[in-house]
C-alpha cells in the first residue's frame, strides 16, 4: 500500500486518546454505513485491481536529492466494503502484493521495498481518512514540506500503523511500530 502526501508523527502525546475517540466516531458511524455495504467482509466478491503509477519528484520536495518511485510488482486489488447514505464509500479495503523501487536518482543508487499486505481506509464524516495497517503489511507514506507533524521524507511503515489524514490533506502518524526514512536510506 502506498499513501501519497502524509507527513508522519514519530510519537504523538497522546495515541492511545486520538485513536479512542477515532475508534468512537467509527463505531458510531458503523452500522447505518454497514448495512448499505452490500458484500460485507466475507468472501472475495467486489475486489478490483488498483494500481500505482511511478513517481519523481524534483530535489527538496521529499529528499534532498532527485527522488524517483518506480513499480517493481504491483498487484494489489481494492474493495468497497461499506458506504454512506449517499453512495460514496465510507470503509475501504486494500489487499496484495506491492513491492516499489525508491532510486535516488542523482547518485543512482537504490533500493526494493516490500510493502505488500492489508490495509483498511475509513472514509470520516468531517472529510478526513483514517488508514489501519496490521502488524502483518506495510505502507509508504510520501510526507512533503509543511505539514505540522513531522518532516518531510518517504517512509516505509512495516509492523502495523495507524495514519490520520486531516481533511486539509495534513497526515499525521497516531501509531506506528517500525519506521525507514528512505531519504536517509538513499543518501
Amino acid at each position: 500500500m502506498s499513501v501519497h502526501s502524509v507527513r508522519p508523527l514519530a510519537r504523538l502525546r497522546r495515541p492511545a486518546a486520538v485513536v479512542a475517540a477515532l475508534a468512537a466516531v467509527l463505531l458510531a458511524a458503523a452500522p447505518a454505513a454497514q448495512a448499505r455495504s452490500g458484500s460485507g467482509e466475507g468472501g472475495d466478491g467486489g475486489w478490483q485491481p488498483y494500481r500505482n503509477t511511478p513517481k519523481d519528484y524534483p530535489a527538496g520536495a521529499l529528499c534532498p536529492f532527485h527522488l524517483h518511485i518506480g513499480i517493481v510488482t504491483d498487484e494489489e486489488e481494492t474493495r468497497t466494503a461499506a458506504s454512506y447514505p449517499d453512495g460514496s464509500p465510507s470503509k475501504v479495503l486494500f489487499r496484495g502484493p506491492l513491492v516499489l523501487r525508491y532510486t535516488n536518482v542523482d547518485s543512482g543508487r537504490s533500493v526494493d521495498r516490500d510493502q505488500s499486505g492489508r490495509a483498511t481506509l475509513y472514509y470520516l464524516p468531517d472529510g478526513s481518512r483514517l488508514w489501519l495497517v496490521p502488524r502483518s503489511s506495510h505502507i509508504s507514506a510520501r510526507i512533503f514540506a509543511g505539514n505540522p507533524y513531522h518532516a518531510p521524507g518517504d517512509f516505509v511503515f512495516s509492523g502495523g500503523v495507524t495514519l490520520l489524514i486531516h481533511p486539509d490533506g495534513q497526515p499525521q502518524v497516531l501509531e506506528q511500530h517500525q519506521v525507514e526514512n528512505l531519504c536517509e536510506t538513499l543518501t
